[in-house]
């Protein structure tokens, strides 16, 4: 490589040369390049070297492309645009799916468990009552005995022979 294929300034100075040469540069960046142009030769070589890249490129031929290349690139941007917005409410759908499928599944594990608290807690009360329910019939005949001692008396003879109840409550 050869001392003419390097650059003799750094980065900096390069892309400052290049805005230079782009008119980018306000009026204290220009008069900060053109102070610089003045007092140093390798810089200014370079800018000669930017300038006649800048005028190669300015011989090359144009491309024209014509009004069905903006026609396709505009079609290409509105299919994009299509596309990320099937894609956004599908998923939006998929979302609001999947929320009803929580909260349904919420609203049934409650009622389940409510229906289990609830079965447990008044089961068990009304199958006693349902035993109990020939001594709650008769409490009026129990009322007039003199003690308990005398209504054991006559469970002891069987006088009070439990029925059969059913518990499939």
């Amino acid at each position: 490589m050869s001392d003419t294929d390097t650059y003799p300034v750094n980065d900096d100075a390069y892309a400052q040369l290049v805005a230079y040469l782009d008119g980018e540069l306000d009026g204290d960046g220009s008069r900060q390049v053109e102070e610089r142009l003045a007092r140093d030769t390798q810089f200014r070589l370079e800018l000669q070297r930017l300038q006649q890249t800048w005028d190669l490129l300015d011989e090359l031929p144009r491309a024209d492309v014509g009004t069905a290349f903006t026609q396709t690139t505009v079609e290409v941007v509105a299919l994009s645009a299509e596309r990320e917005l099937h894609q956004s409410v599908a998923s939006a759908a998929r979302r609001h799916v999947t929320l009803w499928a929580i909260t349904a599944a919420t609203v049934i594990g409650v009622a389940a468990i409510s229906y289990a608290t609830f079965s447990m807690v008044f089961a068990k009360p009304t199958r006693q009552v349902a035993r109990d329910f020939p001594i709650i019939d008769n409490i009026e005949l129990y009322s007039v005995a003199d003690s308990v001692d005398f209504l054991h008396q006559l469970d002891d003879q069987g006088l009070f022979a439990e029925e059969e109840v059913d518990d499939g409550l």
